[in-house]
């Protein structure tokens, strides 16, 4: 237990109380607090301890983390040290008060096991004495002159300590002279100037603020505290509440993690067995062909021999004749020798090779996708958000045992994730293209043993069909631009990898880059330098800067996309326009425009009509620039007034609109034409310009048409996955990190939607 202290000299009431451990030990050290300190996120932590985490911490832009909670502090302890926490320094010391006992023991009996009262203390060995110890010290030549006290003088001290520590460490606010006396009845708090004053003061000095008595203040603020603290004990018992569904989902992807480990190993087991099974069949059939012609060989040896030992007795028989034998003996012998020889003659001698034709294994045509169908698909199966949070099942893997391929939902292109549904477009491409599985197994041999083998299904060709226009509905919330935002001239917004919204800004004779975190809140901002011009703006937040230098000739400036000002790029480039500039994520820089220059043998340098994008170095030379000429080989007439570019190093994409030919091209960082989306013959009128450009975490491409308030979600690809209609003009269209759509209305609004 402990007891509160006193304000200015002035005990207050006293109330006993309980101080929880956490709110007496640093969280870095565990202990008790020493000169404790808090952070602007209101955390404490020991003066030593907080330095030490920032020595160890901060980064190249003077930034450290919170140690609890991260939360990013910028490092002015050079300007102004951070501030001290009274309330844990009072609750610390009101803690330690309690350790406070006087010494009832003595120390020395103590020590040898023994429990004696002490009836004095000495100052010099700082150590209770019981009777006889104290005489032992008095007598003794080492403590004969040390000063001792009796133990109620003691126990008198340490109280007068306490309370003058108490005294010492209530004074928070500052007194507006020696004068101030809380117990006065005029004594006031003075709100504007944060001062307690006396009654002479207040009439003298502070006649004219606002003054009201210290309980009144505290009185207020604990009124006005109230609503916002239950707001923040609703969002602690909601984000409670996500943990727990967080840990359940967590749980449940554990659990469907171990069963498909068990499905996988059972599905590779069939497969082996069957890759075995028909192994054993590959081998059965090449030893049948072979014991064939073997046997063949045996005959057709056996046959030239036998021939052999034929011709071989007709030559002994007719040599001995010839020999030995007398005329009579010719002359009966002569019709058979004749005969058997002619017959000899006339048999054929089967000297003709054995065909032995070459027997292959031939390639079987299997592909990545095709083991991929034969173990099945990984397929996810989502809920709405209503469904997730009554259910933590919200993502289901599926794996079909039964056929050998895996499942799919006739909603595939609406609950698959974004990452998820390019894979499965290209495995039901494969799927439909290729043949069956049994055609692979049978097409290497002709044998009927051969034929029988094949899986239990077949796939069949199954196509779906999706309605893609949606309208936007409610936002999910709604926040305002900071009113300085509003009242200045917007030259662009875009949004980074953090969810942080960069906007540019200008007024007349100056011009400023806001940085807003998601919530709309102003962060930092950056002051852009004298004779520089915001140009552009990219949807991942790179501003883009110029100053023109001649004719035909820009000095540029990028820079990142992080809020901090740090330049990206910084060349001087040549270009006939500028349309829109920006860079990649190494600082390549990026430029459109609806001219170029070209040399001519007769005339020099001269600028040809026709949209472009040019890529400069660092240091402002052309690498490459793609235009109309790129294309003519294939009939393709793509860039006529290209604007807008985004730029995904992630996903290989660079992405153009171009108002001119109402369309949106999509191209590789090599600079080859992946898709054209928008109007033509074929498809009829579908943009009147585009406008605006975005590309999402996830590769998407978020189009937007100002005039036919339209936003269309292509894929990667050009496909179009999803259409928005939307009632006004929007000023801005991007992409949260969180899958939220953000669109910035002409009045300042922000709405964020999901749309994925």
């Amino acid at each position: 237990m402990a007891t509160c202290g006193v304000t200015d000299g002035m005990e207050l009431e006293q109330t006993e109380l309980v101080i929880p451990q956490q709110y007496l030990c640093c969280p870095i050290c565990e202990e008790e607090f020493k000169q404790p300190k808090f952070l602007p996120c209101l955390h404490t932590f020991c003066n030593p301890c907080i330095s030490g985490h920032i020595d160890k911490n901060i980064d190249e832009d003077n930034y450290f983390p919170c140690p609890v909670c991260a939360t990013e502090i910028k490092n002015e302890q050079d300007a102004a040290p951070l501030p001290e926490n009274i309330l844990a320094r009072r609750l610390s010391k009101v803690s330690s008060s309690t350790n406070l006992k006087p010494q009832t023991l003595c120390w020395f009996c103590k020590n040898a096991g023994n429990f004696v009262d002490a009836v004095t203390f000495c100052d010099v060995c700082q150590n209770a004495l019981c009777p006889t110890c104290t005489e032992s010290h008095q007598t003794s030549e080492e403590t004969d002159n040390h000063s001792l006290i009796s133990i109620d003088e003691y126990d008198a001290r340490v109280e007068s300590k306490q309370e003058e520590g108490f005294a010492k460490n209530s004074h928070v606010i500052p007194k507006c002279c020696e004068l101030y006396d809380a117990m006065d009845i005029g004594a006031v708090f003075c709100i504007d100037c944060d001062l307690l004053i006396c009654a002479d003061c207040h009439v003298n000095n502070h006649g004219n603020h606002r003054c009201a008595e210290l309980t009144t203040v505290a009185g207020h603020f604990e009124s006005k505290i109230k609503d916002p603290l239950e707001e923040l004990n609703d969002d602690e018992k909601e984000l409670d509440e996500a943990l727990l569904r967080l840990d359940k989902s967590e749980e449940v992807i554990q659990n469907q993690t171990k069963e498909l480990h068990k499905v996988v190993k059972k599905r590779t087991k069939f497969l082996s067995d069957l890759i075995t099974e028909y192994e054993n069949m590959l081998i059965e059939e090449v030893n049948k062909r072979n014991t064939q012609k073997k046997d063949e060989i045996a005959n057709r040896r056996y046959d030239i021999k036998m021939h052999l030992k034929s011709i071989n007795g007709v030559k002994e028989f007719t040599e001995n004749l010839l020999s030995y034998g007398s005329y009579e003996e010719k002359v009966f012998l002569r019709k058979k020798v004749g005969y058997r020889i002619r017959e000899l003659c006339e048999e054929t001698l089967g000297t003709d090779e054995v065909e032995t034709l070459t027997i292959k294994l031939t390639k079987p045509n299997v592909t990545v996708e095709t083991i991929c169908n034969l173990f099945g698909e990984l397929s996810e199966k989502g809920t709405d958000t209503t469904e997730h949070r009554k259910d933590s099942n919200a993502n289901i893997y599926h794996l079909n045992l039964e056929n050998g391929h895996g499942s799919h939902c006739s909603d595939t292109a609406e609950n698959t994730e974004p990452e998820l549904e390019e894979i499965f477009n290209q495995a039901q491409e494969t799927q439909y293209n290729s043949g069956s599985d049994s055609d692979m197994l049978s097409a290497s041999n002709n044998s009927e043993n051969f034929r029988n083998v094949k899986f239990s299904e077949e796939i069949e060709k199954t196509e779906y069909e999706t309605e893609n226009c949606f309208e936007l509905g409610d936002p999910k919330k709604e926040t305002e631009l900071p009113a300085v935002i509003q009242r200045e001239c917007i030259k662009g917004i875009g949004i980074n990898s953090k969810g942080d919204m960069i906007i540019g800004t200008t007024t007349t004779g100056s011009q400023m880059v806001y940085v807003l975190e998601k919530r709309g809140i102003v962060k930092g901002t950056v002051h852009v330098d004298n004779g520089w011009n915001i140009h552009s703006i990219s949807s991942d937040g790179k501003v883009a800067m110029t100053i023109p230098r001649g004719d035909n000739r820009f000095k540029v400036r990028v820079l990142e996309n992080d809020g901090t000002g740090h330049i990206l790029s910084d060349s001087n480039i040549e270009s006939f326009g500028l349309n829109f500039v920006t860079a990649d994520n190494k600082g390549s820089i990026i430029v459109t425009s609806n001219r170029y220059a070209k040399l001519r043998s007769h005339h020099g340098k001269s600028a040809k009509s026709g949209g472009n994008i040019a890529f400069y170095s660092k240091d402002g030379l052309l690498t490459k620039r793609i235009t109309n000429d790129d294309f003519h080989e294939f009939g393709l007439y793509l860039l006529e007034k290209p604007q807008c570019v985004a730029v995904d190093n992630k996903h290989n994409l660079l992405v153009v609109t171009d108002p001119g030919s109402n369309t949106v091209i999509a191209f590789n960082l090599k600079g080859e034409l992946i898709f054209e989306y928008g109007n033509s013959d074929t498809e009829g009128e579908i943009y009147q310009g585009p406008d605006l450009i975005s590309i999402d975490k996830y590769g998407n491409i978020i189009v937007t048409d100002k005039r036919e308030g339209r936003i269309d979600i292509l894929s990667s690809k050009g496909q179009l996955k999803k259409s928005f209609l939307l009632d006004d003009i929007p000023r801005f269209v991007g992409t949260l990190p969180d899958k939220l759509l953000v669109i910035v209305m002409p009045e300042g609004t922000m709405k964020y939607y999901e749309y994925l």
